[in-house]
């Protein structure tokens, strides 16, 4: 199902291209401050960006329509510009791939250049999840999108709130690092927590590994994440930057709360 958000000029605008494209321009700048803050020049965070993202969406659309048509797409590749539907784990292997590529060919430091990267990876990954269309099972909780006499899982909900809950917390902490790579290897421990979580709201057919793999993953990246912040020295400088006062407590959950209702309400709005 592929939900139009508004139309221009008489084309269709939908909706997890507008809120992809969202992310990717909120995720480009935010990385590009964080970039230069670690010494990285915002030309070149945003050349990285854009030649990952152009890579995730080609991959993940020639899969799609490889899964639908087969070889057959080679006598109309027009169908590749048809539609807006992508798959996404192919689109995210081959993404993951050529950042590796990029990343041992141009960075002096993969580790300090990835943290700058991933808390607007992370936020691009929740406004895409807001503006996807694919729910989940059936259920009979409040929460459900009625669709006819169905009512499924609002699953692209709960993954849009728990990236943005990663995202936040990426970006408080984004300063108070002890190693290069400290952001990166919280975000896949907790991007597989996110997945593990999401996992029985899925609409999945026959028996799946990928629970007990998510699992996995979160308590390997876990224990590597923990073993290099116990090995690594807390500075004075670093000490001071963990104080922080309960007003400024306050407000982060406050903004937390106030986005998480707008994503609510903006999510059951392209379903009414």
């Amino acid at each position: 199902m592929e939900n139009i958000l508004f139309f221009f000029a008489n084309l269709p605008v939908y909706s997890y291209g507008a809120m992809l494209g969202l992310g990717l321009l909120i995720g480009s700048y935010l990385a590009q401050r964080e970039g230069r803050r670690k010494g990285f020049e915002p030309d070149f965070v945003f050349r990285c960006i854009v030649q990952v993202a152009l890579v995730f969406i080609a991959a993940g659309r020639i899969s799609c329509v490889f899964r639908l048509h087969g070889w057959r797409m080679l006598l109309y590749p027009w169908v590749l510009l048809s539609s807006v539907q992508l798959d996404e784990r192919t689109g995210l292997f081959a993404a993951g791939l050529y950042a590796i590529y990029f990343l041992f060919r141009h960075v002096a430091n993969p580790a300090a250049f990835l943290d700058a990267l991933t808390p607007s990876a992370a936020l691009m990954q929740s406004l895409a999840y807001l503006g996807s269309s694919v729910l989940g099972r059936e259920t009979s909780s409040p929460l459900g999108v009625h669709l006819g006499e169905f009512s499924l899982h609002p699953l692209p909900l709960y993954g849009a709130l728990l990236y943005y809950i990663i995202f936040s917390y990426l970006w408080r902490f984004r300063r108070r690092l002890r190693f290069d790579g400290q952001l990166f290897l919280g975000y896949l421990a907790l991007g597989a927590l996110a997945q593990r979580i999401l996992m029985p709201f899925r609409e999945i057919t026959g028996e799946s590994a990928l629970p007990w793999l998510y699992t996995l993953a979160f308590v390997v990246f876990g224990l590597v994440w923990l073993y290099l912040f116990l090995q690594a020295p807390l500075t004075e400088a670093r000490r001071r930057r963990y104080g922080s006062s309960w007003q400024t407590s306050l407000l982060y959950w406050a903004w937390i709360l106030g986005v998480g209702l707008l994503m609510v309400k903006f999510f059951y709005w392209r379903f009414r």
